[in-house]
């Protein structure tokens, strides 16, 4: 028994020799002998149990077997750049055999690159070390796991065309006075084992054309850095190739994470998973698209801006950079840059497509409307390059442009309306406005019909004074805007411009004042929609609040007193009801004499006279009756009921002739904007239920 634990012991003294000579030999002053720990010391024993106590590691048998046996180097600075090619070396074959933990170890671990594979046969664990320079491994085969755990590596991790024949393991690489991992390199290696992280901040990553054989987790681990306003940090998981489970469970992305064509053979797990930039998943492929776990996926801060901010600050790629290098013509780089922007914007709405398309397969609608949301911003943006492409081309299909104009203008109605029927507030404010809107308008209506009048009366002597001000008016808002290539300025451009040069063309074309009075009430009502649109999507606060709260008042009082505005079919059938008639106002100002005078003079037989002393109520409403229905008749008479009309009503005769003219004016406009306002109303009213229907538990 005593032989035995002596010739162990010296089988251990002799591995820990070769092992100093290996470290010893880029170190010759920085280690001795006894700072390696043998596996029967208790200092050992005890870092294993500390390390061993944290551990989570997703394996059965765990990164410490008991029959293993272990080697401290504690406290060390090393460089280990040519640990590789002396553990290859026949004369230090006993180390093969050993297991090492480098604890608190300040390490350099630049690996010399050699073309043919090197074999790693012994465990290492790097547990609290500093990695102050780049840490370099090429073209090596590690038969046993690689840990880092609790590291801090300054520099660059690079593993480039590597076989990790068991796991490479990085655990607690965070803290929070600093992110631990810089940048993560790992292009072209092959892991047959696990390859896990787990609790690390890692500022870039790039996995580009790996194989994972086995499972992947990348769990609560955070991808990226908040403060990063130029783009700098990437985080690419492109090309990569998972044939097993991978999990990517509670981690958060502060930058855009590209999966494009990546391939998910099994379970690809994104539980609670915080995208705070738009990530990328273009041209992937799911096998088992029931397999992947979307569940708790926080995407609560992409909206239409972060689809514009990504593709902006995506677009100039490297092929980008190729293609415009030494190019002098500012509108071919124009050119060149839709079409890069265009290409991005695709991709990106074929991106949130394949993550919609798997959640419709789970038979997740609720998930998916998130997603196909996204994607309709996506298409919004994608019409509005495509737009600008077209706009510069010589022989442009006109009708084209029109379709492509109409359709991102319809988008972007959806967006800032319902949020393409998400959004059910918001599509019940915009609905209340428009009621406000045309109930405030036919009331402007009716209390403004006489100054409109009087303003086309003059409106031919001042027809040079309008048209400049028209032009001050436009320049004012393409400044506002400043956006020359905004297919929304120009849209606001085109429908003022269009607006006043049809009332310009009125006012020459039509002889009678009553037609352009009606007219511009009708561009006036369709200018206060635009206006109203642009109120809604004021982003302001305070605004916002007032603007509402303005809005559910006087939508208050509409419903108390003019509850038929929310009929649509109201105003296009029964336009009497909108409004309060001024002629009869005015008729009811009469006497009775007046009154029974005016009905006799309209229709001859009238048998009711001023003899009969007791005329009651009913039969003066039949009077009243008689005249308000035959009141155009007024507008008609012949001399001799005309010069009696005047004897009996004096100028209230000629008030009268006006409020006829007021009431047809105003009945004509109600009756020619309830069309538009009909169309509006049932639209909201379609995405009302549309919007309400979705966001239920019933599948629409």
């Amino acid at each position: 028994m005593i032989k035995e634990t002596h010739r162990k012991n010296m089988r251990e003294y002799k591995i820990r020799r070769q092992l100093f000579n290996i470290l010893s030999k880029n170190n010759p002053n920085n280690i001795k002998e006894y700072d390696i720990s043998i596996p029967e010391y208790k200092k050992i024993k005890k870092i294993i149990e500390k390390i061993k106590g944290k551990e989570d590691f997703r394996q059965s048998d765990g990164l410490f077997s008991d029959d293993e046996k272990w080697y401290l180097v504690c406290k060390a600075t090393l460089d280990l750049s040519s640990l590789c090619d002396n553990m290859n070396n026949i004369q230090y074959n006993a180390i093969t055999q050993c297991n090492i933990i480098f604890s608190e170890c300040n390490i350099s671990l630049n690996d010399k690159q050699s073309e043919n594979n090197r074999i790693v046969k012994t465990k290492l664990y790097f547990y609290n070390c500093t990695f102050e320079k780049t840490l370099n491994l090429k073209n090596i085969i590690f038969e046993k796991t690689l840990t880092f755990n609790q590291c801090k590596f300054k520099r660059k991790i690079r593993m480039y065309s590597n076989i990790f024949l068991s796991h490479l393991v990085f655990r607690d690489c965070y803290d929070k006075q600093s992110k631990k991992i810089t940048s993560l390199d790992l292009q072209e290696n092959e892991f047959k084992g696990y390859f896990f992280i787990k609790n690390c901040a890692i500022e870039k990553i790039n996995l580009w054309k790996n194989k994972f054989k086995n499972r992947c987790y990348f769990m609560d681990c955070e991808f990226g850095y908040r403060q990063d306003k130029d783009n700098q940090a990437k985080l690419n998981f492109s090309n990569t190739h998972f044939e097993d489970n991978v999990y990517f469970n509670n981690s958060e992305f502060y930058n855009y994470a590209d999966f494009h064509e990546c391939e998910f053979d099994d379970i690809a797990c994104f539980y609670g998973v915080k995208f705070y930039k738009t990530p990328n998943f273009s041209a992937c492929y799911f096998k088992e698209p029931k397999a992947v776990n979307l569940i708790n996926v926080d995407i609560d801060k992409l909206d239409f801006k972060s689809v514009e901010k990504y593709i902006e600050d995506n677009y100039k790629d490297e092929s980008y950079k190729n293609e415009t290098k030494g190019i002098q013509d500012e509108k071919e780089i124009f050119k060149i840059q839709n079409e890069y922007r265009l290409r991005y914007a695709k991709n990106l709405k074929d991106s949130f497509r394949v993550i919609k398309d798997v959640l419709i397969t789970q038979n997740n609608t609720l998930e998916a409307q998130e997603w196909h949301k996204l994607e309709l911003y996506a298409k919004e943006k994608e019409n509005h390059i495509n737009l600008s492409i077209k706009d510069r081309e010589k022989n442009a299909d006109i009708f084209k442009n029109i379709l492509i104009w109409f359709n991102c203008v319809l988008l972007n109605v959806y967006r800032n309306t319902s949020d393409h029927h998400n959004d059910f507030l918001k599509i019940l404010n915009f609905t209340v406005g428009m009621i406000v809107l045309y109930g405030v308008f036919i009331f402007f209506c009716q209390a403004c019909i006489e100054p409109y009048s009087k303003f086309f009366n003059e409106l031919k002597s001042s027809v040079i004074f309008i048209i400049i001000g028209i032009l001050v008016f436009l320049c004012c808002i393409m400044f506002y805007f400043n956006r020359k290539k905004s297919i929304f300025a120009k849209s606001i451009f085109f429908i003022i411009a269009m607006v006043f040069i049809v009332l310009y063309l009125v006012t020459y074309f039509y002889k009678t004042n009553e037609y352009k009075t009606i007219l511009y009430l009708v561009m006036c009502y369709i200018l206060s929609i635009y206006i109203c649109y642009f109120f809604f999507n004021i982003k302001n606060i305070i605004f916002n609040i007032v603007f509402k709260f303005m809005l559910y008042l006087v939508f208050l009082f509409f419903l108390i007193n003019s509850s038929q505005l929310i009929n649509p079919f109201t105003g296009v059938f029964s336009s009497d009801k909108l409004y309060e008639s001024q002629f009869e106002k005015s008729l009811n100002d009469l006497n009775t004499s007046a009154i029974i005078n005016l009905a006799s003079i309209l229709q001859s037989d009238f048998n009711l006279h001023l003899k009969d002393q007791n005329i009651s109520f009913t039969e003066l409403n039949s009077a009243k009756a008689l005249i308000v229905a035959n009141k155009e008749n007024l507008l008609k008479l012949n001399d001799a009921n005309l010069n009696r009309a005047k004897e009996v009503l004096g100028e209230k005769y000629t008030e009268l002739l006006k409020t006829i003219n007021q009431d047809k004016i105003t009945e004509n406009t109600i009756k020619s904007t309830s069309v538009l306002y009909g169309i509006i109303l049932l639209l909201c009213i379609f995405s009302l239920q549309k919007t309400a229907r979705k966001n239920s538990i019933v599948p629409s």
